[in-house]
This record gives C-alpha cells, structure tokens and sequence, in this order.
C-alpha cells in the first residue's frame, strides 16, 4: 500500500482529474519507446532491459562530494527531468462511469540522492585473478565490478537512474558507472543526463535534425520490405556456443577517434560504417574457421534515433532500429566497408526512420502490451538477430566530476540474459570512442572481441578503396544511427 504522502498526491490527482481533465503540468506522457520497454518488463518479471555509461577520472573522488554535486545540479529546473518517477493512476473518463489506467513521468523532487549515488567496492585481485582478458589486474576489477552491477536491475518504481562510485576499501574512487533502465532514457537521453549531471552550462550538441519530413507513398512501401526482411533468418555461427546463457559479461578498448574519421573520408563512408565494417572484420577473425566456405552474412540490430532538436532534453526514448547484414565472409577489409557503406547509404536514401518518427506515437497509444513487448525485445531474436550494433556518437565536454575531470567514456549496451548472445555499443567523449563488448557468459572468447575490433580498424586504416578510387564522404540527413 502507498504510504501516507504518496496516497494523498494521487488523492489530488484524481480530483483534478475527475474536475478540470488531466494536469499535464504535473507530469509528462511516455513516449512510444518508453511504452514499449515497460510493457515488457510488466509482461516479463525478472528480465530487465537496463543501459549505461562508465567515466573514468583524472583523480579520485569521495562520495559525499559526489552526492554533493547530484544533489546540487537536481535543485536546478534544467535537471527537474532527472527526478521522473513512472505512476500509474485511474483517470475517470467524461461519463465518470468508466476509468481507464494511465502511466505517466511524475516530478518528484523530494528524491533521496543517497539512494541514488553509492559506493560499490571493486573486487580484490585474488577475486579476477582467473578472468580472462584486460591488460592488468586493475582493469579485471574494473570489469568484474561492471559485470556484477549489471546483475543489479535499476528499480523502475522509483527514478530510474543509480550512479556507482567504484572504491577500493573506503569511500574514494576514479571510475563511475552510471546505470538507467531503457524504460526511461535511450542513448541520446543518457548523455542529456550526463551532461546534466557533470557537464557544463552550454547544451550538448547531439547533432539532431530540425525536422523529418513527412512520409511519401514509397516510404510506406519501404517501411513494409524492411519489416519483412527483418523475419528471414540470419545466420546462426558455432561460434556463439548454443543458446546463451548467464550473466552479462563486459569487455572494452578506447581508442582516438581521428584514424576512424580518416578511414571514413578515404573510403567515401561514414564514421558508423566505418564501426561497424570493424565489426564485421572482428567477428570474421574471432569465429574464422566458419568463414572459410560459408560467406552467409550475419545481421545485426542497429538502432536509429527518431529524435529531433525539439526533443533534445527530453529524457525518454526516441529510437527505432533496422536490420544490417554484416559481410564477415568478404575477406578484404575495404571490400567489407565498401559493401557496409553501399548498405547504409541505401537506407539512408529509403527513408530510414521517417515512418516511424511520424506514426509510431499515435500506433503505440492503440498497440496491445504483449505488441510493444514484441518490440521492444526484437533484438533478442537470436533466429532473426545475431547482435544489437549500437552507436550514440560521441558526446562534446567536458565532463566533470567533485573537480576531476573525466578523461574517458565508454557505454554499455543493453543485454537480454538469456535471450541475446552479443550486444556491442559505440560511445565517447570528445574525440575519445569506446567500443564495448557486453556477452552472454556462455559465449566462448568473447573477451577476444574488443582488441580484434581495435586491429580490424588498424587493417581498415592501411587499406585503399577498391579499384584506388577515392569516393565522395556522406552526409547525414534526417534520422541517423543511434
């Protein structure tokens, strides 16, 4: 039962509602993703769908001066977003004979910090000293921490967000991992948080387009193929060791992100086809021997930000995804690019998220639970999906934390247990990437994956363009890969 304080706000609540219609200035609407991801967990007790960010500091930091600074930036109306709470409420509809259950974003600015920003106390080297991968003990602690708090579900029924201070025996640390359910924040969303959190007064420039324009006949028809051609099977590697199973596992590189610039504009691509050609090349070198008389693509789910500048700070998700073959059988490294590039530019041309930025809305309002939890979990489908291939870009600086400066980001990814066997995500800070790799435990070597993709882009930073032909870069245009 709701405690004292929170029956009486739902008391006022249904009054207002019930005498002058719903208050909108007391709470705001779930977006079509945001409904999506809370229909699954309702219909899915146990399973979670939670994303996040790690920073790496200059210095160490203690924990009440970092919830000095959360509680500091939370009292200032930009950051009122970050208090959001989901509840649900019987709005009585104009006859007052029925009802109808309704869940909204809630302001509650009477949020405990503390239950929001802990410490958690990285494992001893005797604790990893068996993990595999990382180049010294210290960056096995930092990875086993991660892996164990990613078995921790943010708690959806308060403010969806927890930010872990990792600390050795104490209260000081040098690394954050900040954890927020996809119910409530995408990547764009997560660095609007960041920024509102550790940034500074200007707005982040997460390079959204004004508008999108409005669908034609043929971005209808378009929409329609993409959808089917999302239910033929991908391939299915030995690779990934069966079905997957465990918990998550959590593998990284940072890397500059100038040579992938470079890489882009010799070759006439894009910063995204460039990660995921070097995706393709690591997958290719970790799973080889299948390669060698089968060239059957594998695909992966790469999500698309429907979001425009009007939504910039809204904390909600705004993403659509679309299926892109990985052409791991190719063995030339500027040959696979080649062939990423002529696919993404082919759905950037089709109208890649237009449909969807204008109807999913109003579709998802009429959309049964179980529908939303279909999409919402798509990327689970290992028969259609071998991966999710995320890219947030990178977010501009600086960010800091009690007076350290961060010096490093990387993001994690969202990972069914038990249903997804690879989720990979492009994040950074400024001009610094992180590529992270987050695997079910039951895929063999994947700790392998993060330094094959960081050797793939150095084969990709060697090769030339097939044929010697320089080609023009491309530009975006309207949604982009999220």
């Amino acid at each position: 039962m709701p405690g004292d304080g929170l029956g009486a706000r739902l008391m006022t609540l249904l009054d207002t509602v019930s005498k002058t219609g719903y208050n909108r200035a007391f709470a705001r609407p779930l977006t079509a993703g945001d409904r999506a991801y809370l229909a699954f967990h309702r219909l899915n007790p146990g399973e979670y769908q939670d994303v996040g960010a790690v920073l790496f500091l200059d210095g160490p930091v203690e924990l009440a001066d970092l919830r000095a600074q959360v509680a500091e930036r939370l009292r200032t109306p930009r950051a009122r977003m970050l208090t959001d709470r989901l509840e649900t409420v019987t709005v009585r509809q104009g006859d007052r004979r029925t009802t109808v259950h309704e869940t909204h974003w809630v302001c509650d600015p009477e949020m405990k910090v503390d239950d929001h920003v802990v410490a958690s106390e990285l494992p001893s080297a005797a604790e990893v000293a068996g993990l595999i991968g990382g180049d010294a003990i210290g960056d096995r602690r930092i990875r086993a921490a991660i892996d164990r708090i990613a078995r921790r579900p943010v708690e959806p029924s308060r403010q969806p967000w927890k930010i872990h201070l990792l600390c050795e025996q104490g209260t000081s640390g040098r690394v954050l991992v900040y954890r927020t359910s996809h119910i409530a924040q995408d990547g764009a969303a997560l660095y609007r948080s960041l920024h509102l959190l550790f940034g500074g007064e200007d707005e982040p420039d997460l390079g959204l387009p004004e508008s999108i324009p409005r669908p034609q006949a043929g971005d209808y028809l378009r929409f329609v193929s993409r959808g089917l051609s999302c239910l033929s099977p991908t391939r299915v590697l030995d690779a990934w060791g069966g079905q997957p199973v465990g918990p998550a596992r959590h593998s990284w590189i940072t890397t500059e992100l100038g040579p992938m610039r470079d890489v882009a504009r010799r070759h006439g691509a894009s910063v995204n086809d460039v990660y995921l050609a070097a995706l393709a090349g690591a997958v290719r070198a970790w799973s080889l021997p299948e390669w060698r008389e089968d060239s059957r693509p594998v695909h992966a789910l790469m999500p698309v930000s429907i979001r425009v500048a009007a939504d910039q700070n809204v904390l909600s998700n705004y993403t659509s995804g679309v299926r892109v073959a990985l052409p791991c059988g190719e063995p030339d490294a500027a040959r696979r690019l080649a062939r990423i590039s002529a696919s993404t530019r082919r759905l950037k041309a089709r109208g890649m998220g237009v449909v969807e930025h204008h109807h999913f809305p109003a579709v998802s309002t009429r959309a049964t639970p179980r529908m939303l939890s279909y999409a919402a979990s798509f990327g689970g489908r290992t028969r259609e999906l071998a991966m999710v291939a995320t890219n947030a870009r990178t977010i501009r600086g600086p960010l800091s934390v009690a007076g350290h400066a961060v010096t490093d980001l990387i993001g994690t990814g969202p990972l069914l247990v038990g249903r997804q066997h690879l989720s990979v995500a492009l994040f950074g800070l400024g001009d610094r990437v992180g590529i992270t790799f987050a695997a079910s435990d039951s895929v063999p070597n994947h700790e392998r994956l993060a330094q094959l993709w960081l050797a793939e882009l150095t084969e990709l930073s060697r090769s030339t363009p097939p044929g010697g032909v320089q080609l023009p870069v491309q530009r975006r245009e309207g949604p982009r890969a999220r």
